[in-house]
């Protein structure tokens, strides 16, 4: 209970840089709720003076307040309603670009461990059902609870001992509610979960449709997905028995009291002691209770998806980011780095990517990391990135601690192109400058000229202004991987991390990059991961790794002629391609 009043406070408190516009809906509401008693109120003379006394004054008096009750009640209502609702879209709206702003500065770590179903899930699905809580929620809870309130003290006004009867209803409801609402808050958890392992599905099937074709696995994926689809039913279906029967139970409880009012308000009346108009208001507003705490009853199921909702997005932006991602003022750095003794286990993993490198990296030389699949030369890529820390040991960029220096500039001093390309769905011009749209034409066409793109950009419909498609899905493998390097180029880092950066070139293509990489290398540390021998033998330095370690280092010569690990991969072709003609086309 504790916990779930802290979440609606910590949710409530979204709604306040909107305090007038607040005020203004709970003004509203008050006026709703403080019309509502007036009605059965005016049912007494009605009854009593108009029809009983047929007092002429009374006849043309109570007809037209009820009008005017009604009229002022449904502008209070439509105000409150758009007020709230109003509110209720801004706090959504502000909440999705917190939640996507927070998920862009997430370590890696956090996305690797988080299916991306679930991030989705979190703005396409929890994000609304918070909205809810905000809004239909928030005017039942303090609309009803006041129209309740003013309800009762008519009630209790016009007979108190018959209002004891209902109150002692109150506690088995709200026992039931509160049961009710630790299981549906439970559930939704659930339903939430199953959600975002289903947006992962349907995520991984449209992105790998053309494995599922090859491979003829659409009955696989149809199983799968309707498992996943049965198991949310399932969950549904179990929020919604409990909802459900909620509702009636309550219902039950209360219309027994009913009853009892009823029948011993028949017995005042008969005494004399309860005029007709008096007992026709006093059925009358009791009828008019059944509504709000309907509605009141109703809306635990609303407030508890609200809870689970708020509860997911809350623990999501309670999740460190990574600190000092702002660009800062600072020279450009020479390029120097240095491992001393750095180990690195990836989380979740027994098994460490790196255990004790030591190695230096001169500004301005050009390393290669060469070894079997798995042998740590990626790893050593990503944590000069950054994207995760060494578990020991340090690395140093120009003599400092790259862990003490701020993360925006020392990835504005990097630039990257890897194995996995991504590209956006907007022009090649744009995605070439992505990070630098104030760049000039004239620099976005030079960059995709080095990197040997303008010979299949000359070719696209718009040129430079060509749509790439989703992820760049209208070009082919080569096209986007110079595209990638051409925004190398115009990034003009002083440090080069190149994965596999022509893996999905041809030859010809590779050839032409190879020239282009030349001068790339000029006055800048690169670093290359590669398996085809035209890129690593012309590298300054070539490092050897396995199970991650160093097992040796040297230039291609002095390692092919030494008869050991290097040598050994030149053989076997597992960790260097010597044959060109295996390459990949693009």
């Amino acid at each position: 209970m504790k916990e779930g009043l802290a979440l609606y406070k910590r949710l409530l408190a979204s709604i306040l840089p909107y305090r007038k516009v607040v005020g203004l809906s709970i003004l509203a509401m008050v006026v709703t709720a403080s019309l509502e008693p007036v009605l059965p109120a005016l049912l007494k003379p009605l009854v009593d003076e108009s029809l009983i006394q047929k007092n002429q004054t009374a006849q043309w008096q109570v007809p037209l307040l009820i009008m005017v009750a009604f009229i002022a009640k449904g502008i209070a209502d439509y105000a409150a309603s758009v007020s709230s609702q109003w509110i209720a879209l801004r706090a959504i709206t502000d909440l999705r670009q917190q939640v996507f702003q927070h998920q862009l500065h997430l370590p890696l770590s956090a996305h690797q461990s988080t299916s991306q179903g679930r991030m989705l899930s979190r703005i396409l699905h929890d994000i609304p059902q918070v909205g809810a809580a905000l809004s239909n929620a928030w005017i039942v809870i303090i609309r009803d609870t006041m129209v309740v309130i003013g309800l009762t003290g008519y009630l209790v006004w016009t007979a108190w001992e018959l209002t004891l009867l209902l109150l002692v209803v109150a506690p088995p409801m709200a026992f039931i509610i509160r049961k009710a609402s630790t299981k549906l808050r439970g559930g939704n958890r659930k339903v939430q979960a199953t959600t975002g392992v289903m947006t992962g599905a349907v995520s991984e099937t449209i992105a790998g449709v053309r494995e599922i074709k090859l491979f003829g696995t659409h009955a696989h994926e149809d199983r799968r997905f309707a498992s996943i689809a049965e198991r949310l039913r399932k969950e549904s279906m179990r929020n919604v028995r409990i909802a459900s029967a909620n509702v009636p139970i309550v219902q039950m409880v209360a219309a027994t009291a009913v009853a009892l009012v009823i029948w011993f308000a028949s017995a005042l009346s008969a005494e004399d002691r309860l005029t007709p108009g008096a007992f026709v208001a006093y059925v009358a507003a009791m009828a008019m209770l059944f509504e709000p705490i309907r509605r009141l009853t109703s809306v635990n199921n609303t407030i508890q998806k609200g809870l689970a909702g708020a509860q997911s997005i809350f623990e999501l932006l309670d999740t460190p980011a990574e600190p000092d991602t702002e660009t800062c003022d600072r020279p450009r750095a020479r390029g120097a780095l240095r491992f001393e003794d750095v180990r690195f286990a990836y989380p979740g993993q027994d098994e460490p990517a790196l255990a004790g490198i030591t190695l230096d990296i001169p500004a301005g030389k050009t390393i290669a990391l060469v070894g079997a699949s798995g042998s740590g030369k990626t790893t050593v890529i990503q944590l000069i990135a950054r994207f995760f820390s060494p578990d020991s040991g340090r690395i140093l960029l120009d003599g400092e601690p790259i862990s003490a220096l701020p993360l925006g500039w020392v990835r504005s001093q990097i630039g990257w192109v890897g194995q996995q390309v991504v590209l956006f769905d907007d022009t090649v011009a744009a995605n070439i400058a992505y990070g630098r749209q104030d760049t000039p034409r004239e620099a976005i066409e030079a960059a995709a000229r080095h990197a040997h793109a303008m010979e299949f950009i000359g070719q696209l419909p718009k040129g430079l202004d060509s749509p790439v498609g989703a992820n760049g899905n209208q070009l082919s493998g080569g096209q986007r991987q110079r595209i990638a390097i051409a925004r190398a180029f115009l990034k003009d880092a002083p440090i080069l991390l190149l994965d596999e950066a022509t893996s999905a070139l041809d030859n010809t293509s590779e050839r032409a990059i190879k020239d282009a990489l030349v001068e790339l290398r000029q006055n800048r540390t690169v670093l290359v991961v590669a398996h085809r021998l035209t890129t690593i033998r012309d590298a300054d330095h070539i490092v050897v790794m396995a199970h991650g370690r160093i097992v040796e280092q040297g230039s291609h010569e002095s390692l092919a002629s030494a008869g050991g690990a290097y040598a050994a991969l030149l053989a076997s072709g597992e960790g260097v391609l010597d044959d060109e003609s295996t390459a990949p086309r693009g």
